[in-house]
């Protein structure tokens, strides 16, 4: 049909252009076109592919690379296969005097032009070094290192990964992916000026953190290694080693039996292989927005349904032990192909202690489970804590002439993800009191203190492996008695509504048992004899958390 089509394209514009020609002696000339767009629709979605390895550099301050040439070569060679990749228009940029900043860049443009529907599948691949440099902020920018990149004007002479980015993002294909075979760590495939080399290296801990304006929104980004990890060749192999299993899964590792390789799937293998030839040190990651079935076919056609699949690549998952229906099935990161029908789930922790999952599954043809999904769906909803510690205003005088420092109880029941996921619900109970010593007009002054504190907050997490944070705000009624022991002096009570914030950091140490640390600051409105005073109060309790 879409020879057809084609032919019934190109037969119309032919006689339109004959007729044309015919009227044109001694009459006006109506000139006919059909866009690239057009031709493009009558000929179908087409596959698209950039492949760009570099291997030698113009100056030597970069080390040669040895097989990224032949990783872009080699990746084309699948890419174009009749039986395999079928792509329609395959670009390698391999030759020493072929790959500069220009020429890149070029070529970045002609395939913006080729792509003109949202149904093209678009692959750009990059196999060189990466290099750092200390922006005008003092932030650390990510660069690809071109051929002629002059290690003293980094910025002028590569290639900017968030604008690389930027372009890819603004590619009409929803079907699209980015390959970065490449890293910035200052070994493998990376090199950094020597001024930042030498600036890093007296850092201690990690310095590598990803930069959230780096993350992509486009379709799909598959990277090499973990940021601030190191990219590899391997003589062996002959080729980047995450570039070899890559290239080992488009060569026909369909392990879910559907025909087709997709993106997901060809990442996921080359990941865990990547992950275990490297011993863990180098762990392949992926930025997808993809919802539901990956549509970015790489290789082969689908010719039926695929069976199911358990996978998780999350680094603060890696080496949980995976059982299926009482058989070990290895540890984390791994994706496992099941047959449709049921099976019982059983993850553990490292050191294969009491099982943080354990779920009966019903799983169907063309199902992808996520181990942390079923995790986070499996998990305790209801949470309480009891917890100690002390509450005192933050204005120095009033401290000593109202209220003391005073130790306090509390109880907190929370709902997890209610009204919504990462928000937490929660009612809390607290009570405080003490014999306390003032110093009124500078008289000692002994009071028996009781405050009870009953509040309503919604919290929201967020994830700071191995701590969750949940920070938002609350609402309290506050009961404060004080019974001042002088003579003349009558009982005191007062009452308000308190508004604050909370912050509690939650730290599970085993199935059900967590350690909980909670701030909260209220502003209370405070009445004296002479006048009424707005005043910060600070609760700071420790204690004992139970999931259930």
């Amino acid at each position: 049909m879409k020879s057809l089509r084609a032919m019934a394209v190109v037969a119309c514009a032919w006689l339109i252009s004959c007729s044309a020609g015919e009227r044109a002696k001694g009459g006006l000339v109506a000139t006919v076109g059909l866009s690239q767009s057009q031709v493009s629709k009558s000929l179908g979605a087409r596959r698209l592919a950039l492949l760009v390895g570099i291997t030698q550099f113009e100056d030597e301050s970069w080390p040669g690379l040895k097989h990224a040439r032949n990783d872009a070569r080699e990746l084309g060679r699948l890419l174009t296969d009749v039986q395999l990749g079928r792509f329609d228009a395959v670009e390698v940029l391999a030759a020493t005097g072929g790959s500069s900043l220009a020429q890149v860049e070029a070529a970045l443009d002609r395939l913006t032009a080729q792509n003109t529907s949202p149904h093209d599948t678009v692959l750009v691949y990059f196999s060189t070094h990466g290099t750092l440099v200390r922006g005008p902020a003092g932030s650390l920018t990510r660069y690809l290192v071109t051929s002629d990149t002059d290690q003293k004007r980094i910025r002028a002479t590569a290639l900017p990964v968030r604008s690389l980015m930027q372009r890819f993002e603004r590619l009409p294909s929803q079907r699209k992916v980015l390959v970065l075979a490449s890293c910035h760590s200052g070994s493998g495939k990376s090199a950094l000026p020597r001024e930042l080399s030498r600036e890093l290296a007296g850092i201690k801990g990690a310095f590598f953190v990803q930069p959230l304006a780096e993350r992509s929104q486009a379709s799909m980004v598959l990277a090499a290694c973990a940021w601030g990890e190191t990219a590899r060749e391997d003589d062996q192999l002959g080729h980047d080693i995450y570039t070899h299993f890559l290239l080992e899964a488009l060569a026909g590792k369909d392990q879910d039996g559907d025909g087709a390789i997709t993106a997901t799937e060809a990442h996921a293998y080359a990941m865990e292989k990547t992950y275990y030839f490297s011993k863990g040190r180098q762990r392949p990651q992926v930025e997808s927005s993809v919802l539901g079935t990956d549509p970015v076919v790489l290789s082969g056609r689908r010719l039926r349904p695929a069976d199911p699949v358990l996978y998780s690549f999350l680094p603060h998952l890696q080496g949980l032990q995976i059982q299926i229906d009482g058989r070990d099935k290895g540890v984390l990161p791994a994706r496992l192909v099941l047959t449709p029908g049921q099976h019982r789930l059983v993850v553990r922790d490292s050191e294969g202690r009491a099982p943080l999952l354990d779920r009966q599954l019903e799983v169907a043809a063309g199902d992808r489970l996520a181990v942390e999904e079923l995790m986070e769906s499996a998990r305790d909803r209801f949470h309480a804590s009891i917890s100690a510690g002390y509450q005192w205003f933050l204005d120095a005088d009033t401290r000593r002439s109202l209220v003391a420092p005073t130790p306090a109880l509390g109880l907190v029941l929370a709902y997890r993800d209610f009204p919504m996921k990462n928000l937490e619900t929660s009612l809390d109970l607290l009570v405080g009191g003490s014999r306390q010593e003032l110093n009124i007009g500078g008289l000692t002054v002994r009071q028996d203190l009781l405050e009870i504190a009953y509040g309503l907050r919604v919290l929201y997490r967020i994830e700071l492996d191995p701590l969750e944070l949940f920070v938002g705000p609350r609402m309290a009624g506050v009961h404060l008695l004080r019974h001042q022991m002088s003579e003349g002096v009558a009982n005191q009570s007062y009452f308000n509504f308190s508004p604050g914030l909370v912050a509690r950091l939650h730290w599970q140490l085993w199935t059900a048992v967590s350690l909980d640390l909670e701030a909260r600051i209220h502003f209370y409105a405070v009445h004296t004899e002479k006048e009424n005073l707005n005043q910060g109060y600070l609760d700071f309790l420790g204690g004992v958390g139970f999931s259930f």
